[in-house]
């Protein structure tokens, strides 16, 4: 794909974030993610779930990989997990998110064993590698309230 193609994508209206002169979707709402948009909005974080063979997946994830079903439906995640990976920025990527750095992006190892980008806050801290996460929901600089993991 092209540059400009790339750029005049449609990114279902979702919030654009830059990377150099590439524009990138910083969400991507979708038919196959509007339940977990939807939980977002009453503060639930919902995951899919393969009703066959009961494994749990990315929201984004459409058919389950361990047995090929495509009638995943949707489920209330625990809440729990532990910080998988972790980078603290300290340079914010564009003036819309200089506001909250320093701040610590990462990844999240749900207790279903799902593994999901998000912002770590250090309440009470420290961030490290297997430290428990718990979630919560907080009004990020892009304005969204979004799932983050409190870690310590």
């Amino acid at each position: 794909m092209s540059e400009e193609a790339f750029k005049m994508s449609d990114w279902a209206q979702g919030i654009p974030a830059h990377a150099g002169p590439i524009a990138l979707g910083l969400y991507q709402p979708s038919p196959e993610t509007a339940e977990y948009w939807n939980g977002l909005d009453r503060r639930e974080l919902l995951i899919k779930h393969c009703p066959h063979c009961d494994r749990f997946f990315h929201p984004k994830r459409i058919v389950c990989s361990a047995c090929g079903a495509s009638d995943l439906g949707w489920r209330k995640a625990a809440g729990g997990g532990h910080v998988y990976s972790f980078s603290e920025i300290h340079r914010a990527p564009s003036a819309a998110f200089a506001a909250g750095a320093p701040y610590v992006n990462g990844i999240v190892r749900l207790d279903e064993n799902v593994y999901l980008f998000t912002r770590f806050i250090p309440e009470p801290g420290p961030i490290r590698i297997d430290a428990p996460a718990r979630l919560d929901f907080r009004m990020l600089e892009s304005k969204l309230t979004l799932p983050v993991f409190l870690v310590g």
